[in-house]
């Protein structure tokens, strides 16, 4: 009795399930892939004008609500990485604890990246209504500085995305190792991450990147779309499921249930 009492966790201490942090995980996966659609394509690509200053600024002053919304849309999106980060790492560690955990910390550093690169968009914000200390600007050097301010956080952006890139090749390597998840979304994923680091270097190695965003735009969107919302779907169904052999592995499960049937006969 004193041995089973000492093996016992602590009364204190939180026990998570994996069918938990998949439903969190998936969760969070599900509502940041809509807001980061939303802050990244209807607020700052609609907004943004490239080489017009004066025009950017208009659209940023015009809909500043908008704008702000977007920034607001950024932060959670965030949050919600470290919480997605969290489940992937507290489903994945039976597999193999020391990857799924170089994995969560990968994604940790996108998000401090990130949230350092918005700072430029609020910058931009503060610039474009004239407030405080930048009223000493002429309007000219203020739109210059709006710009300059968009395009750190572009830069800041894409250092993120190709850290967020290795995030996923080392996911979806994990998840093919997996007895629990589907090899072809594993593999999936980790293409979509070797998608997010190529175009990223290409941006920075390539000096006519910008003629050619478009094209890498929609063969990272061919791959990239169909697996993250693709493992959204899929922590929300594993979480669905139950998980009625907890603390096993599946084939330890398997051959208990096959012994437990020898047993009956």
């Amino acid at each position: 009795m004193s041995r089973l009492l000492s093996d016992a966790p602590p009364q204190h201490q939180v026990v998570v399930s994996r069918r938990q942090a998949a439903i969190c995980a998936g969760l969070a996966y599900a509502i940041l892939n809509v807001l980061a659609l939303f802050a990244n394509f209807f607020v700052l690509t609609r907004l943004t004008v490239p080489d017009d200053a004066a025009a950017t600024v208009r659209n940023i002053t015009g809909s500043e609500l908008l704008f702000r919304g977007g920034i607001a849309a950024f932060v959670v999106v965030l949050v919600l990485d470290v919480v997605v980060a969290w489940g992937l790492y507290v489903l994945f560690q039976r597999t193999s604890r020391e990857l799924s955990l170089f994995a969560a910390w990968f994604r940790l550093v996108y998000v401090a990246i990130s949230m350092a690169a918005l700072l430029h968009l609020l910058l931009a914000v503060r610039l474009a209504d004239a407030a405080g200390s930048t009223t000493a600007l002429e309007k000219g050097q203020r739109d210059a500085q709006v710009m300059l301010s968009l395009d750190a956080y572009a830069y800041g952006w894409r250092i993120a995305l190709v850290v967020f890139g290795v995030h996923l090749l080392l996911l979806g390597f994990v998840m093919a190792m997996s007895a629990d998840a589907p090899r072809l979304l594993g593999g999936l994923v980790a293409l979509a991450g070797l998608g997010y680091v190529a175009m990223m270097l290409a941006g920075v190695l390539m000096p006519d990147f910008e003629e050619r965003k478009g094209l890498f735009l929609l063969l990272l969107a061919v791959v990239a779309v169909p697996a993250e919302f693709g493992l959204a779907i899929w922590l929300l169904w594993k979480g669905g499921r139950g998980e009625p052999d907890a603390g096993r592995s599946a084939p330890a499960a398997r051959l208990s249930r096959v012994q437990d049937r020898l047993a009956g006969h």
